[in-house]
């Protein structure tokens, strides 16, 4: 059986990495800090109005005389948002789903009502302008988790970098994800029917549906503070009074950012 190597936040679930070799290590030093912050609490980047415009052509199991309901279900099968390099206030936002439709209709103009079950996907991909910035505590929103930062040091006789040491700085950085939530959505469609039998039953179905959907896109946020913050003295000229630095704050410096 074919095994599960899915990943994300979909339907399939992440998989573990495989086992690597351990090397020996010990511990040498630690020390730690502990630091005040805002509250977290979500924060609405924006509702947001997205339009598919779909076509699907399917067949009736039997030949049909007349279509007498369509009830339709929608769920949504994937919604990411992808921010836009260099800007906070723009994703790129990706939405798929699925039209679950029951059909009724009847064969002939005496008899039974027939049911048919279809699933209908669809797709809507756009630019959206934000109402509220994406939030990076941080200050950047990419890792660099490869040697780019290196460290090297000047061999024994001077001319060049010693090869047997050297070091480097990487970073990751773990920013909040952006959720998705279907708010309401809208179906306009047109149906169209062909493959007509000899007794005037038709079996093809086109449909053109103009699908509509609201989506609250969200982000958890946590208020940073700078670390100091202009105030007047006695003698009313301004001065720079401190405040308790972030953890943001601390990390940053830590990297030279």
């Amino acid at each position: 059986m074919r095994k599960n190597t899915g990943c994300g936040k979909g339907h399939k679930k992440c998989p573990d990495l495989p086992a690597s070799d351990k090397a020996k290590s010990k511990s040498l030093y630690t020390e730690s800090a502990s630091f005040g912050g805002g509250e977290e609490q979500t924060v609405v980047l924006g509702d947001v109005i997205i339009q598919s415009l779909t076509e699907a052509d399917f067949h009736l199991p039997t030949p049909a005389r007349a279509i007498k309901n369509i009830e339709k279900n929608m769920t949504l099968t994937q919604c990411k948002a992808i921010p836009v390099v260099g800007r906070r206030d723009r994703v790129k936002l990706f939405v798929e789903g699925v039209i679950h439709k029951n059909i009724q209709y009847v064969e002939d103009a005496f008899g039974y009502v027939r049911d048919y079950s279809i699933d209908i996907p669809f797709k809507a991909y756009d630019l959206v302008n934000l109402q509220e910035d994406i939030d990076y505590p941080f200050g950047f929103e990419y890792s660099v988790k490869e040697n780019v930062l290196q460290y090297r040091e000047l061999s024994d006789d001077g001319m060049g970098s010693d090869r047997c040491e050297f070091g480097s700085v990487t970073f990751e950085i773990n920013n909040e994800p952006i959720h998705c939530k279907l708010l309401a959505h809208a179906v306009n469609q047109l149906d169209l029917v062909s493959d007509f039998d000899k007794w005037g039953r038709f079996n093809k179905v086109t449909e053109k549906m103009d699908i509509v959907l609201v989506i609250k896109l969200t982000q958890k946020q946590q208020p940073d503070f700078p670390d100091t913050l202009p105030s007047p003295d006695d003698d009313g000229d301004t001065q720079a009074a401190a405040l308790p630095q972030s953890a943001f704050n601390q990390f940053r410096n830590y990297l030279g950012r």
